[in-house]
C-alpha cells in the first residue's frame, strides 16, 4: 500500500527524532564510560545538530510532528523532540510551550526526560525562563529546576538561593549543589550552619560544595572528622587532599585507624601530591587485592610522574546496551537486561609491581623535595592541573575531579562540566587558561587554600 507524501515525511521526521534522542543517550555513555578521548565526541554531537537541523528545515509539517511527540512520543522520540525544539527551532513560541509542558506534566520518568534535554538545550533564553520554576508548587520541579540551572551555568544564583530555605529537603540540597555550580560565595554563612550543624538534612556529599565555594569551616570540619571513627566518612579524605595542607599528612595516616578508610585514604595521597606518602604506598603494592594495587599505582604516578606500565590480560564484560531511563536515573532496579559477552583483552595500565616500583623510588627520590607537592613528576601549580583536564587521553572521572581540585584550590569560579558539549568545554577551559595566564606570578603555593 502506498502512502501519501505527507504520511512519507510524519514517519521520516518521527524516524528522525528517535535517532536524536537515541543518539543523545550514546553520546552520554560515550563521556561518562570513556569510549573515546572527551574531545573525539564532537563528532556524534555534530551528527545530532545534523538530524536536528533536518527536522528544523522540515517546516511547519515538521514542527507539527515534533509537538505531537511531546504529547504522545515514546521516551527516545520525546527527548529527540525536546532538544530540537528547544535548540534548534530558534522560536521563543515554542520554547513556551515546552516549559509549559513541563510545568504539567505528572509522570516522573517523563519529567526526567525534560530535566535531560533542558541541560543541554543550546538556547540562550532558556535559564531566564526557567526561574519561575523556582517558586512552583510541585517539590519534584522545584528540585529539578535547580539542578538544571546549576548545570547550565548561566543563571543569577541570588534567584535560586532562596530555594535554600525550602522545606522539602531534596529541593534545599538541590539548591545547594547549583549555587556551588554557579560559584555563589554569598551563601556560605548560612550553608555552614546548615550544613554543619544539622546532619539529619545533609549528608558528607553537601560538604563538597561548601570546600567549591571556599568554606574554611568545612575544611575545619573535615580535618576533625578526619580524627573521630564516629564521624569520618569515605570521601573526607578526598576532601582533604583537595582542601588541605602540608600539615595534614598525619591526619591521612590517623585515618587507616577506622576500618574501611585504607582505598579512600590510597587515592586521596595521590591527588594530595606529598612524596612522604611514596613509602607508604609502595608497601600497599605487597597485597593480594589486585583493585588496592590499580588504585595504589595510579597514585603512585600522580605523584611520580613515573609512568610506569605492564601489560595486562583482563576479562572484559561488554556492558548492556543503555536506553534513556538509565542515563536519567529512572532504571527499574529489578529491570533485567541481557548480559554482554566476555572476553579477554591484552590492556596496558599502570604498573603494579613492587620491585619496579622500588627499584624507580631508590634511583629517582633524591630529586624530589618532601616540602613540595607534585603532580606527574612537577611541582604542583594551578596549569598542571588545568592541562590534566585538557588532555584527551584523561579519564572522565579524572577530568571531573581535577575540576574540582582546580575550582577549591584556586578559589576562581569558572564554570564547567566533562560532558557538556566539546566546543562548549573548550570554551571553559580558554577562560580557565586566560585566568592562569593573568594570575599565575602570584599562585606559586602549592598548598593555596583562598577559602573564607
Amino acid at each position: 500500500m502506498t502512502i501519501s507524501d505527507t504520511e512519507f515525511k510524519r514517519q521520516l521526521y518521527t524516524e528522525y527524532l528517535g535517532d536524536c534522542g537515541v543518539m543523545l543517550v550514546d553520546l552520554l555513555k560515550d563521556k561518562s564510560n570513556d569510549i573515546y578521548q572527551w574531545h573525539e565526541t564532537r563528532e556524534l554531537e555534530e551528527k545530532i545538530i545534523a538530524y536536528a537541523d533536518a527536522i528544523h528545515i522540515g517546516g511547519e509539517l515538521a514542527k507539527q510532528v515534533t509537538l505531537e511527540i511531546i504529547e504522545f512520543g515514546d521516551e527516545e522520540e520525546l527527548l529527540g523532540a525536546l532538544v530540537c525544539l528547544t535548540s534548534f527551532f530558534y522560536d521563543q513560541k515554542l520554547l513556551d510551550i515546552v516549559i509549559e509542558k513541563f510545568k504539567v506534566e505528572s509522570d516522573e520518568d517523563r519529567l526526567s526526560i525534560f530535566v535531560l534535554a533542558l541541560k543541554f538545550a543550546a538556547n540562550a533564553n532558556l535559564s531566564e525562563k526557567l526561574l519561575p520554576l523556582t517558586q512552583h508548587k510541585n517539590s519534584f520541579l522545584r528540585t529539578a529546576t535547580a539542578e538544571i540551572l546549576g548545570y547550565r551555568g548561566d543563571a543569577d544564583p541570588r534567584r535560586i538561593w532562596p530555594l535554600f530555605h525550602d522545606d522539602d529537603d531534596s529541593v534545599k540540597i538541590a539548591a545547594m549543589v547549583a549555587v556551588m555550580r554557579l560559584g555563589f560565595k554569598e551563601a556560605i554563612p548560612a550553608m555552614e550552619q546548615a550544613v554543619l550543624l544539622n546532619k539529619d538534612t545533609f549528608n558528607e556529599h553537601c560538604i563538597l560544595p561548601l570546600l567549591m565555594l571556599g568554606s574554611k569551616k568545612a575544611l575545619q570540619f573535615v580535618q576533625l572528622a578526619m580524627r573521630s571513627p564516629e564521624f569520618i566518612k569515605p570521601q573526607y579524605p578526598i576532601y582533604l587532599a583537595f582542601a588541605g595542607n602540608q600539615q595534614d599528612y598525619t591526619l591521612f595516616t590517623h585515618a587507616l585507624k577506622f576500618e574501611g578508610m585504607l582505598p579512600p585514604v590510597v587515592e586521596a595521597l595521590g591527588i594530595y601530591g606529598n612524596v612522604q606518602a611514596m613509602e607508604f604506598l609502595l608497601k600497599q603494592l605487597n597485597t593480594d587485592d589486585d583493585e588496592l594495587k590499580l588504585e595504589t599505582a595510579k597514585s603512585l604516578n600522580m605523584i611520580s610522574g613515573a609512568n610506569l606500565k605492564e601489560t595486562a590480560i583482563i576479562v572484559e564484560q561488554e556492558e548492556p546496551d543503555l536506553d534513556v531511563d538509565d542515563i536519567i536515573g529512572q532504571a527499574d532496579a529489578n529491570k533485567d537486561k541481557e548480559p554482554g559477552d566476555s572476553r579477554e583483552v591484552e590492556v596496558q595500565r599502570h604498573c603494579t609491581d613492587f620491585q619496579i616500583w622500588s627499584n624507580w623510588w631508590q634511583n629517582n627520590k633524591g630529586r624530589f623535595d618532601p616540602n613540595q607537592r607534585y603532580r606527574f613528576g612537577k611541582p604542583y601549580t594551578f596549569f598542571l592541573v588545568l592541562e590534566e583536564i585538557a588532555k584527551p587521553d584523561t579519564a572522565y572521572a579524572d577530568r571531573q575531579r581535577a575540576y574540582y581540585e582546580l575550582v577549591i584550590r584556586s578559589g576562581e569560579y569558572i564554570a564547567f562540566e566533562p560532558d557538556w558539549f566539546v566546543d562548549k568545554q573548550i570554551e571553559a577551559l580558554k577562560k580557565w587558561q586566560n585566568w592562569w595566564n593573568q594570575n599565575k606570578l602570584g599562585l606559586n603555593n602549592p598548598w593555596l587554600f583562598d577559602g573564607v
